[in-house]
């Protein structure tokens, strides 16, 4: 069983958008120990570690964009030692072809390294385009292989794995070692390919949780049936009882 589960925050963006605290509060409620911001609403850093520390949740990580990264890398890794995150992940970037996976290696090892000194953790976030075969070869696999191993981490999204035509259980087992926090969102199945609950899909949560009991685990859903906090409730409810 699973004790701590962290909600990407781009989820609820439709509640957390109209009222940021008080939608840290329902996930308390809830049951999340934590959250992974997509955005920080304009809150500052202090006042947001203030609600965090209030509610008992953790800031497990921040999806930071790449123009963020490229210029204000000091100002994110401040406000992220500040509310405690571990993590600092690139949510994506174009990285279709082999020539665009070498050209983000250098920004990488440079945004790693950085980080690393600073006492956090960087890592890329994948889609499925980065899966495309160029000439044989796997973009995202290039990427990892040319940047640090010490510095750029992946956080695998087992969702847009499955959806590129890959084994997610098989993809996670083959690079463990490089994903030391991941993203359990959940595929219906290869021909809808759609987006659902935890509880309604193909890719079997709790083997990858047995499979990476290391990582720290962030849930994350983009399609609904109903409204997007009725369905976080339902899928913790779900991924707590595994």
């Amino acid at each position: 069983m699973l004790k701590q589960l962290s909600l990407q925050l781009w989820s609820i963006k439709d509640y957390t958008g109209k009222d940021f605290f008080g939608t840290l509060e329902a996930l308390a409620k809830m049951g999340y120990t934590g959250v992974e911001f997509a955005g920080y609403n304009g809150i500052n850093a202090k006042d947001m570690n203030d609600k965090l520390k209030e509610l008992g949740l953790t800031a497990i990580s921040s999806h930071v964009g790449l123009d963020t990264l490229k210029n204000n890398l000091d100002a994110e890794i401040e406000y992220l030692l500040t509310v405690g995150a571990k993590y600092m992940i690139c949510p994506q970037a174009p990285i279709d072809c082999v020539e665009q996976a070498l050209a983000h290696v250098a920004l990488f090892n440079q945004v790693g390294e950085k980080c690393a000194k600073a006492g956090l953790t960087f890592g890329y976030h994948n889609h499925a385009h980065e899966f495309k075969l160029d000439n044989g070869q796997v973009p995202l696999e290039v990427l990892f292989d040319n940047v640090n191993p010490l510095y750029v981490k992946q956080q695998p999204d087992v969702f847009w794995v499955e959806y590129a035509g890959l084994d997610a259980f098989d993809y996670v087992k083959k690079n463990v070692a490089r994903c030391p926090i991941i993203h359990l969102k959940q595929l219906q199945n290869h021909e809808t390919k759609e987006n659902v609950d935890a509880g309604s899909g193909i890719i079997d949560f709790g083997a990858l949780i047995t499979l990476a009991k290391d990582a720290d685990f962030v849930y994350e859903q983009e399609h609904f049936v109903g409204t997007s906090i009725e369905n976080v409730q339902k899928s913790l409810d779900y991924i707590l009882s595994l």
